[in-house]
């Protein structure tokens, strides 16, 4: 009996040991992310600079004699002129007097010339034929010479009373327009004294100021682009018309851009920016914002993607982040790929399987 339960226990370990299951190897689980594969992008500065808008052809009128204003059809500001229509009148009584008083002296400065003339010719006959002097011929030559420089004296200080008869009168030099009035009608004036701010608004100039360490790249001639405040969404085309060869207080340098305004949309006093395109181009590498881990110690870091399914710790400098992503400076190189989604959940060496994401 006894031999008999443990022939059966004997083969109850056997049956067990025949039916245990081989152990089965575990699979290894390729975390899921997103990539990009690195590229270059045409990458650009703008420089920007302000400035002010004037009349590029401003000019400040004035008489050039004096005396008391009795019309002033310029006295309005924004009121347009034709070249040669008449601004302003001075009271030309004292000056019509000078040249009625110069009119009459040349007369008679001119009767003693011809008077010494007739004399000279006179008096030479009479000493051929040896009835007067020699002392008595040079005598009458030195008075005709005398008066005939009295006389053209006198025609030019008529010359001179009539032109100043004439600067009563101001006139717009060119088609413009009255920007400013300095003096009022009925009121005295000296020369030189400024009357009105008179502007032709066809063409603007902006004084624009660079500093010495960008000065070099600007050239005259060169096209610029012109926006201002007070015009929104209206772009313009400007020229560099001068390089200034000296600095300003700081150390820059002006520039001198011309705009057309023949539309006449752009006043004197406005501001606006003077935009130089393309300046500092280069290519550069970019990615998603999402793909730079930054460390406690400040660094930066992302994840590379070798051999199609290892990632690894790469650290990187960036730059400034645009429309095309965060710049990459140094550590990434174009055709590279990174991890773009899930890198917080990486280690070196770790397996990933990619989900897509952006090339």
């Amino acid at each position: 009996m006894k031999k008999l339960i443990f022939i059966l226990i004997l083969m109850t370990g056997i049956s067990l040991v025949g039916c245990k299951e081989k152990p089965v190897q575990e699979a290894q689980i390729l975390r899921p992310v997103k990539t990009m594969q690195v590229g270059e992008f045409g990458s650009s500065r703008q420089w920007v600079f302000s400035g002010t808008a004037e009349d590029a052809l401003q000019s400040e009128l004035s008489f050039r004699v004096g005396g008391k204003i009795i019309s002033f059809p310029g006295d309005q500001i924004g009121r347009k002129f034709r070249a040669g229509e008449v601004i302003a009148r001075l009271d030309p009584a004292d000056y019509e007097l000078e040249v009625r008083q110069s009119e009459s002296n040349l007369e008679q400065v001119r009767a003693n010339f011809i008077r010494a003339k007739a004399d000279v010719d006179r008096i030479k006959q009479l000493y051929e034929r040896k009835v007067v002097s020699k002392s008595e011929l040079d005598q009458s030559e030195a008075d005709y010479k005398s008066f005939q420089a009295q006389l053209n004296a006198s025609a030019k200080k008529l010359d001179i009373s009539r032109k100043r008869l004439k600067y009563t009168v101001l006139k717009a030099p060119f088609d413009g327009w009255v920007s400013a009035v300095h003096v009022n009608v009925h009121q005295n004036v000296q020369s030189g004294q400024e009357v009105i701010s008179f502007n032709a608004g066809k063409q603007m100039k902006m004084y624009i100021s660079l500093p010495d360490t960008l000065i070099s790249g600007v050239t005259e001639g060169e096209n610029v682009l012109v926006t201002f405040d007070a015009l929104p969404g209206k772009v313009m085309k400007g020229v560099i018309m001068e390089v200034g060869i000296g600095t300003n207080s700081g150390s820059s340098f002006p520039v001198k851009v011309y705009l057309d305004n023949s539309d006449q949309i752009i006043r004197s006093g406005m501001s606006g920016n003077v935009m130089f395109s393309g300046r500092g181009s280069s290519n550069s590498i970019f990615v998603a914002p999402s793909a730079v881990v930054g460390n406690p110690d400040g660094s930066k870091h992302v994840w590379i993607v070798e051999n199609g399914s290892t990632v690894k710790r790469r650290k990187v400098t960036v730059g400034s982040l645009s429309s095309n992503g965060i710049q990459v400076k140094e550590g990434l190189k174009p055709g590279e790929t990174v991890v773009i989604r899930g890198v917080h959940s990486l280690k070196d060496g770790m397996q990933v399987r990619s989900m897509g994401g952006l090339s």
